[in-house]
């Protein structure tokens, strides 16, 4: 049986074998494409001879050929007495060498004898991209990034967003509010731009202008543009200003001046606009205002602004879209992205009544790595299939996976690897039982010898059904790790002791005894299957590392919920309380060391502090315990 990833449209075995001896000597009958150069083949393995000499391709064991009949990205690759690639863009070129290296990629001999065969494929789903957020105080750095690309080329994938909010690319016209080392710079987003461009993928600028300004409306020069200047309470705690007020013409102007300082230098005919999430909006406007109206007003002047770059503007559709009849008030170039990131998001509801509506639209499901540690595995799977099944029925224009850093930032890289190679493998081929691939393809990419890579991630990713309670958007022990950690500051505000806020918070969905024993011995199994794989590489290395560290934040969390059981003596409270605290040093000092692997050092001490917030109210609460017992 052949495995191909991603899964072809069509496949035909041929009778008989074809065979040659390496190099293998490839032939252009038209111009040269870019099909080799990046594919990580040995110099040796191939050679170009392709010349002016039309009949030198006789030589050739494998052909080009130019067929204008075929989609963009499309591509025919048949092995019967020579390889023929037939393709009508560079792309689909490229995307078939990548078949045919891993079509023979097990083949070490010099003589390379395989099977014959007739390919036809092509991608079920036009855009198949990436977000990955390089703000809220994580910026990967353009290492790691170039990695994520490499991956998302194997995976036939064509479109890359990096999310900007605050600080996080290089803003020429504000560079005193650049921290140092906590940006990407222009520098290194053009390079970044190039190297994704080379590999077929479009690297679509981002930048938000409208909710999500909160480190923009910190700055004495720009918080008069907020239009909540007191910040508001939003889902149980008072949160800073973050939306900027789009009845003030400075507001335009700032977004003007950001744009200045990256659009002109992109590439992409896209740009992501942002404008989600405006959470002050309905609060600060005068009375009588239509909230939509004011939105889709500012919305048109920001579009105008982007469309002088000559740009199609991407909208996120949280705003509108349970509103549509204010959806004829969109630019027709406009795209809308629907986001949700739960298995009961309703992707196909709303797909079918954009495209009714004649709305450009794209879906944009999840990995579920934030506001999580370990992700959420039901829940991406879902999501994503969701999502790119609404793509396919009601004919729009892609998926976007998204990778959020909420509440700084503290989930680690390969918790995203398993939901982008899902998403990358469903939405070009949008085959059934795609899923049963996700386990082999980790274990092939971080080059486990044991396979037991695969396995021991989606079991760490499907843990989060042992909370007590399913949560949206977020796993139970997060929230918990969450109302931790802002006891302090959201108690001195209720004059109360973060104990008490804490308790409040988390009564009731807090561990049971018998949860708390199953997910602590669940994890420390992990913990064993870690010991046993062989870590040959710095890169599989470096990934079991990382997932120690979740393992023991995620331990620690649960020995702080299981405290809250009233049924357990305060002996065994202060127990398992001090098994924390003793963890402490160890946890922060292995969170810098690995963070810095991956990303700038620029907004580590601001996500570290989340960290050490946790460890300050168990020790309240170690304390809570200690008085109470002496009365």
């Amino acid at each position: 049986m052949i495995n191909l990833s991603p899964n072809v449209t069509k496949i035909k075995l041929l009778n008989g074998e074809y065979s040659y001896t390496k190099p293998l000597k490839y032939f252009f009958l038209e111009h040269k494409v870019n099909a080799f150069i990046f594919l990580h083949y040995n110099a040796t393995d191939i050679v170009d001879i392709s010349s002016e000499n039309s009949e030198e391709c006789n030589n050739a064991d494998l052909i080009f050929k130019y067929n204008d009949s075929l989609k963009p990205e499309s591509y025919i690759l048949k092995i019967d007495e020579k390889v023929i690639i037939e393709y009508s863009t560079d792309a689909g070129a490229y995307y078939a060498v990548q078949t045919l290296k891993h079509y023979i990629k097990d083949v070490s001999e010099e003589k390379v004898v395989i099977p014959k065969l007739d390919i036809f494929d092509e991608p079920k789903t036009k855009v198949r991209g990436l977000m990955l957020d390089i703000s809220r105080n994580k910026v990967a750095k353009p290492k790691q990034i170039k990695e994520i690309i490499d991956l998302m080329t194997v995976l036939k994938m064509n479109h890359l967003e990096l999310y900007v909010e605050g600080f996080s690319f290089e803003y020429k016209s504000f560079k005193e509010y650049l921290e140092e080392d906590a940006y990407i710079t222009l520098e290194e987003y053009l390079e970044l731009e190039k190297y994704a461009n080379e590999r077929f993928i479009d690297f679509v600028p981002n930048q938000n202008g409208f909710g999500h300004m909160e480190a923009w409306l910190e700055k004495e020069k720009v918080k008069d543009l907020a239009i909540c200047p007191n910040g508001i309470n939003l889902w149980g705690r008072w949160r800073r200003p973050s939306t900027l007020n789009p009845l003030n013409p400075g507001s335009l102007d700032l977004v003007k001046k950001m744009y200045a300082d990256m659009i002109p230098y992109t590439k992409s005919k896209y740009f992501n606009m942002d404008f989600d999430e405006p959470f002050e909006l309905s609060k600060g406007l005068p009375e009588g205002e239509d909230v939509e109206e004011v939105y889709l007003d500012f919305v048109e002047k920001v579009y105008n602004e982007i469309k002088k770059y000559n740009k199609t503007p991407l909208l996120w559709g949280d705003v509108l879209v349970r509103h549509e009849s204010k959806w004829d008030r969109l630019p027709k170039d406009m795209i809308f992205l629907d986001w949700g990131y739960d298995a009961t998001y309703s992707f196909a509801n709303h797909a079918k009544k954009l495209s009714e509506k004649k709305v450009k639209f794209m879906c944009a499901p999840g990995t579920t790595s934030w506001s999580s540690f370990f992700g959420r595995y039901i829940d991406w799977y879902e999501n994503i299939k969701n999502a790119v099944d609404a793509v396919y029925n009601y004919s729009g224009e892609g998926v976007i996976l998204t990778d959020w850093g909420d509440f700084g930032h503290l989930q680690f890289w390969p918790i995203s690897l398993a939901p982008l190679i899902y998403m990358g493998l469903y939405s070009w081929s949008h085959k059934e039982g795609i899923i049963l691939k996700i386990r082999d393809y980790l274990n092939e990419y971080l080059q486990d010898k044991d396979k037991l890579i695969g396995d021991l991630i989606l079991d760490l990713e499907n843990s989060y059904r042992y909370d007590n309670d399913y949560c949206g958007n977020g796993s139970r022990s997060f929230y918990t790790f969450m109302w931790a950690s802002v006891a302090k500051g959201e108690a001195e505000k209720l004059k109360i002791t973060p104990y008490e806020y804490f308790v409040n918070k988390v009564k009731g969905v807090h561990l049971s005894k018998k949860k708390f024993k199953v997910i602590n011995e669940l994890l420390d199994l992990k913990l064993q299957d870690l010991d046993l794989i062989d870590k040959h590489t710095d890169e599989l290395k470096l990934v079991c590392e990382e997932l120690k560290q979740t393992i023991l934040i995620v331990k620690l969390i649960t020995h702080l919920s299981v405290t809250l059981n009233d049924d357990l003596l305060d002996s065994d409270k202060l127990n398992y309380l001090d098994y924390v605290l003793n963890k402490k040093d160890e946890c922060l000092d292995n969170h810098k060391t690995l963070w810095l692997k991956r990303n700038k050092s620029g907004g580590l001490k601001k996500s570290l502090e989340h960290l050490s917030d946790f460890f300050e109210l168990v020790n309240e609460t170690k304390l809570f315990l200690m008085k109470r017992g002496k009365q």
